[in-house]
């Protein structure tokens, strides 16, 4: 039973740190002139309102399936169109750049509370660990390349400024491959473990841990 109470624990802490993450990036996208994220209700850090059913459901199911040695999930996506921005290049480049920051001041925030709440409770401070662990490894999953996560929007930005053939050749690759790159995108985790372990020790580190 303790098994499981630390499985949901993981599961409900993962979608608090999605939650802020969402919250923060809608904000953003809205204060940016895209009105997307106020018709979708994502204008705030009430969690229900970032709730997918099955992708929430997953959170805490997947932790129990697996024995907790697996971890996966997702809530609302912040949709935004780029047309709505003053200029889209700075807009597109902040929206990418709010969505990792936001997981290092969420690791920041923990360290902080990590210090301060060993009087409160002797078991604080290892969830705020763990909270600022797990928003460490997001951090670096979002750094990918792959389209839906921060990292896509920077190269997508990046190679339509300087080199407009390869942004074409990447858009039409991730139109005509989506079900591929799904069938490999955990494949392509484990592979690159060692690297987003790296970049997630970074993220640590600047974070204050």
């Amino acid at each position: 039973m303790g098994n499981i109470s630390l499985y949901i624990l993981i599961g409900l802490l993962l979608f608090i740190i999605l939650v802020i993450r969402n919250a923060i990036k809608a904000y953003v996208i809205y204060y940016l002139g895209d009105p997307t994220p106020k018709y979708r209700k994502l204008l705030t850090f009430n969690p229900v309102n970032h709730i997918d059913p099955f992708g929430t459901s997953l959170l805490f199911i997947m932790p129990i399936l697996t024995g907790g040695q697996f971890v996966f999930g997702w809530v609302k996506y912040v949709d935004y169109d780029s047309n709505y921005f003053k200029n889209r290049d700075i807009g597109e480049l902040v929206v990418g750049s709010f969505g990792l920051l936001s997981f290092l001041m969420i690791i920041a925030v923990c360290k902080v509370l990590y210090v301060y709440s060993y009087n409160l409770n002797p078991f604080l401070p290892s969830v705020f660990q763990l909270l600022a662990y797990m928003s460490a490894f997001l951090f670096a999953l979002n750094l990918l390349p792959i389209k839906g996560f921060d990292g896509y929007i920077i190269l997508s930005l990046i190679l339509r400024n300087f080199n407009k053939r390869m942004y074409y050749v990447l858009e039409d690759f991730y139109l005509k491959n989506q079900f591929i790159i799904l069938v490999l995108f955990f494949p392509l985790i484990y592979i690159f473990s060692p690297v987003l372990s790296f970049l997630a020790s970074i993220a640590l580190k600047i974070g204050g841990w």
